[in-house]
């Protein structure tokens, strides 16, 4: 399978490839540089993605052709094609649709060819027990070690018990029935580092690892599938209103560490990783931990950890050039999240989040939608954001640091998303005020950020809310489109902020419509505002 992995150049993520001048039915400009992401393709089916066209305002959706013929009509920006020929070369373009059903011309050509037929290594066949009581560790562990590369370790139907699991190189690793936790601490090695300046620095290994400190010497990895992967036995206990699986519970107990607790899903040094389909629940902390890798495809899952403890989605940590899509969040912390080192540490490590694209998700009861920070020591840069609707998180678009986590979230632009039902803060949240333990990396700033086209309501407090350092504030902000209806606390508020832009933000049922510190904002542009704002001390 893995032969035929397309190398990626790092640019920022929505830098776009114009397509040749071609003939077309329709006004609109045609997609921009279609690709097939990291590893999102095998023997029988490929997934390919696209950016907008430059100016898609008529844009209601897109055809894909698959070698000239129609293969379907999406309102999204990727999809996924299947049912196809084991090593075979298929030509994908794909041309926006506008409101009278007009195309415009062809994207640029992406050729892809499949995976030849996969191998496949049944762990049944290594005496596994799909029964939800035999624990099946050195079974499945067995058919990982002995499958050839570009083979596939299948977990069939049935609820299969198992503890830690250590992928390998150029190797698929598909769930169709359930793969089950098991809730004994002793079948998880304390092993694992996150990374140096990550709380105890020492964790369980998860469920599912990929995981070296020789960062890059695991490759290809493919882990999807129709199943489930569950963490462990039910949430129990209460811990700072939330609860820990009985996992959770455990580790936490046994390494007298509550951060000790295992990642389900623990990523480490991995180049070219696809994570798709499956539905994850029931993690002892973080769903999906990522760190130190690149070439990342995110594609389909579903995550349901609501009410754990630190149950983040997924965290992003340390990582070049990612794409997240066609995913649903809902969990007991931080949707999806990107850390970038916190503190001295992560200022001297160096190793950014950098090119990163998050589209057509939703996400639920996290306490953010799409979080930056609050480690940011490293920077979080070149990221876009676009497409998603967030529907009852504590906050929406949350920009997190703080005056000892150095580095910041720089180069990004969130666009085309609705907010709303938002529980306890705002909706487009930029704040320093986040503490830290490690030695000091410098304060922490958001700059160089643009967020447009934003539909947010039902708000706890406000819109937008904009609260930085008073010797770093926050700049280079530029906020336009935006619609604010029902923030209870008013409709924006801005402190610390300088050089930056408001344009086109009309605030309905917010009293005050604007907060604005007077003598901490300079360099503040507001343009067809409704209402303009006044400014006003605290």
């Amino acid at each position: 399978m893995l032969k035929n992995l397309i190398v990626i150049i790092t640019l920022p993520i929505w830098f776009a490839c114009c397509a040749r001048a071609q003939v077309s039915t329709s006004p609109v400009s045609p997609p921009q540089k279609v690709m097939i992401p990291p590893m999102a393709y095998d023997d029988s089916s490929i997934t390919v993605i696209w950016n907008k066209p430059s100016d898609y305002s008529n844009v209601v959706s897109y055809n894909v052709y698959q070698n000239g013929s129609l293969a379907g009509n999406t309102k999204n920006l990727f999809y996924n094609i299947t049912g196809l020929d084991a090593n075979s070369p298929y030509s994908l373009t794909v041309k926006a649709v506008d409101a009278s059903g007009g195309e415009s011309g062809p994207s640029n050509k992406v050729i892809q060819l499949t995976d030849p037929s996969m191998k496949v290594f049944n762990v049944t066949a290594y005496g596994a027990v799909g029964d939800g009581k035999t624990l099946n560790t050195a079974a499945i562990q067995k058919a990982i070690d002995e499958c050839m590369p570009g083979g596939k370790v299948l977990i069939p139907s049935g609820t299969f018990i198992s503890g830690a699991l250590f992928l390998k190189s150029n190797m698929t690793f598909q769930i169709d029935g359930i793969l089950r936790g098991n809730d004994n601490t002793a079948d998880y090695p304390l092993t694992s580092k996150r990374f140096s300046y990550y709380a105890s620095g020492n964790n369980y290994m998860g469920l599912i690892n990929a995981y070296t400190t020789t960062y890059g010497s695991i490759t290809n990895v493919r882990i999807c599938g129709s199943g489930t992967v569950n963490g462990g036995s039910d949430a129990v206990g209460s811990i700072i209103g939330h609860k820990d699986t009985i996992l959770g519970s455990n580790q936490a107990k046994d390494a007298n560490e509550d951060s000790a607790r295992a990642d389900m899903i623990t990523i480490k040094g991995v180049n070219g990783l696809y994570l798709g389909g499956l539905t994850l629940v029931n993690a002892p902390m973080h769903v999906i931990f990522i760190s130190y890798s690149k070439n990342i495809t995110v594609n389909g899952i579903t995550v349901t950890t609501y009410d754990i403890h630190n149950a983040d989605g997924i965290d992003l940590a340390t990582s070049d050039t990612a794409y997240i899509f066609n995913s649903s969040f809902d969990t007991g912390d931080d949707c999806i999240n990107f850390n970038a080192g916190v503190g001295a540490d992560g200022v001297k490590d160096n190793y950014p989040d950098n090119n990163i694209r998050v589209f057509n998700c939703i996400a639920k009861r996290g306490h953010g939608g799409v979080v930056f920070g609050s480690f940011t020591g490293a920077w979080i840069q070149n990221v876009l954001v676009e497409d998603c609707v967030f529907d009852g998180t504590d906050i929406g678009l949350r920009f997190k640091t703080g005056a000892k986590q150095g580095g910041g979230a720089r180069n990004v632009l969130c666009r085309d998303i609705t907010i709303k039902n938002i529980a306890k803060h705002s909706a487009i949240f930029f704040d320093s005020s986040y503490s830290c333990d490690y030695p000091s990396g410098g304060p922490g700033q958001f700059r160089d950020i643009t967020v447009k086209n934003i539909t947010c309501t039902n708000l706890k407090k406000y819109g937008i809310y904009v609260n930085g350092l008073a010797g770093t504030p926050h700049t280079n902000l530029s906020l336009g489109n935006i619609s604010i209806d029902g923030g209870t606390s008013g409709g924006a508020y801005i402190k610390y902020c300088t050089n930056s832009t408001f344009d086109t933000i009309n605030i309905t049922n917010s009293t005050p419509a604007w907060t604005i510190d007077a003598n901490s904002t300079s360099g503040l542009t507001f343009k067809n505002c409704g209402p303009l704002p006044k400014p006003v001390s605290e």
